[in-house]
């Protein structure tokens, strides 16, 4: 797959809780709307594997969330924008601060960037009743990004351009993705106590990518490694 996609792990915030808001939460609060995007929610959250968006870009989600993120230094937000100030505020009092993440980024409360990815992977689960696979793949068409319970697959420029000029061919990628047996991907991560499975993304990018190269218009099928290879480019 990583002749295909470069593959990503989500992004990680520091404080879910405190920087993944619901609506409410942002209304509450009075949250400048500049200051948030959209994020998908937990993979346990998502009722559907198919992200449709709005005419805005938002995720067409029953449990919308919003990334807080902000590159102002305090003293113009604490000047400019006091909601968002007496919000961060609350942050410092509970030290969010001071953890790890938090402390080696400037300011304390901008994200890294994670540009929204049109397919994505769930990081790790379980086998259920439901779902043979303990990982779920999904075609996103919003403008969300994502946290770190998600692989990003971002597709090279060539499969890139594919996409772009051929009407439908995200659902044959996607549905190619998600037709990848469980044993292959297990077999490529690492598994737990529990049954719990995990999938990093450099262990996702050793996959076969034999079974997306082969759902591609006739026209653009590469067979060979030298010309899959060109994918890269």
């Amino acid at each position: 797959l990583a002749d295909l996609f470069t593959i990503k792990r989500g992004l990680a915030t520091g404080s879910n809780p405190f920087f993944i808001l619901t609506r409410e939460q942002v209304q509450r609060h009075g949250l400048p709307a500049m200051f948030l995007r959209p994020v998908l929610p937990s993979p346990r959250e998502l009722e559907n594997t198919e992200i449709l968006a709005d005419s805005e870009g938002d995720p067409l989600i029953e449990k919308r969330r919003y990334l807080l993120s902000c590159d102002l230094p305090a003293e113009s937000v604490r000047e400019e924008y006091p909601t968002l100030w007496e919000y961060l505020e609350r942050g410092m009092r509970d030290g969010l601060h001071e953890r790890y993440l938090c402390r080696h980024r400037e300011p304390w409360y901008c994200q890294e960037t994670r540009p929204p990815a049109p397919f994505l992977c769930t990081y790790m689960g379980r086998p259920t009743s439901k779902s043979p696979s303990p990982f779920r793949f999904i075609l996103n068409h919003s403008q969300a990004t994502a946290t770190n319970v998600y692989l990003m697959l971002y597709p090279r420029p060539r499969l890139a351009a594919l996409l772009q000029e051929t009407p439908g061919l995200a659902q044959v990628v996607w549905r190619a993705l998600s037709s990848i047996t469980p044993e292959h991907l297990i077999g490529h991560g690492r598994t737990y106590g529990g049954g719990l499975h995990k999938l990093e993304p450099r262990e996702l990018a050793n996959a076969s990518g034999d079974i997306v190269l082969h759902a591609l218009p006739k026209g653009s099928r590469l067979k060979s490694q030298r010309q899959l290879s060109l994918f890269r480019s």
